[in-house]
């Protein structure tokens, strides 16, 4: 599992080595970084070209943001300044696919079959809050059941961990749509980065080309995705669940 922790130190951003929780030493970067673009750690051509666009048009609104990976199950998370705070691997929903169901966040678990386990593509405002068990977690959209959390257990037949340890993002579809992420990368990068701030999540679409969910010529700061019927359905706006702070549970 390579989790890249970035700090800042005179402009540069160094990636030092960390501990993983398991006790073993995550693989270091040992060159350094300017703070507007990855360095040495791996990045596609689809993440390179959001980030310069987030950065070019300021379509985060000087808050924090988060660009997600869905094709090559990576999570990578900015400060306010557009600065690389650090990447991490990710879990993401079974299903391959860009859109929610409508009523997905209203059906228990045990009705949510394997076709709709998706991560859905988009722009997030998103805020830390804590599930029904008290734990930590990003809300993305409360009315989908979407969240960045850290990694669940899960049964033991989905070896969630260790599909975040290994070395292939072909095995990191597991999950019921959240995105789950190394515990160690929440608590040090996502929970310091997002504390006492709202931040925006950037879904990467992965069954249609960048362009035409976030068109990064045509955008006017405003972007949503479309359910499987075409209509609007993620906006920029939070939904009257998320301002009353009502969260989900982490799946």
């Amino acid at each position: 599992m390579n989790i890249h922790i970035l700090t800042s130190v005179f402009g540069l951003m160094f990636a030092s080595s960390v501990m993983a929780q398991d006790g073993g030493v995550v693989n270091a970067v040992s060159e350094t970084a300017s703070s507007q673009d990855f360095g040495s750690l791996p990045a596609s051509t689809e993440i390179r070209q959001m980030k310069q666009w987030v950065s070019n048009s300021g379509d985060n609104g000087k808050l924090p943001f988060i660009l997600v990976d869905k094709v090559n199950a990576r999570v990578y998370v900015f400060n306010s300044s557009g600065q690389l705070q650090g990447m991490a691997p990710v879990l993401l929903g079974l299903a391959r696919g860009d859109y929610s169901v409508p009523d997905i966040g209203d059906r228990p678990l045990s009705e949510v079959g394997a076709e709709d386990r998706i991560t859905p593509a988009g722009r997030f405002v998103s805020s830390l809050t804590y599930d029904m068990h008290d734990k930590q977690i990003l809300l993305i959209d409360d009315a989908l059941a979407l969240s960045l959390h850290p990694v669940v257990k899960g049964t033991p037949a989905e070896r969630r961990a260790e599909r975040l340890q290994s070395s292939t993002s072909k095995d990191n579809r597991i999950s019921f749509g959240c995105i789950n992420v190394p515990v160690q990368f929440f608590n040090e990068i996502v929970s310091q980065t997002f504390m006492r701030t709202e931040g925006i999540v950037y879904i990467l679409p992965e069954t249609r080309p960048l362009q035409t969910l976030f068109g990064t010529g045509n955008m006017q700061n405003k972007v949503s995705s479309t359910n499987r019927s075409g209509n609007p359905l993620l906006t920029v706006s939070r939904t009257n669940k998320q301002q009353n702070n009502v969260s989900s549970t982490s799946r």
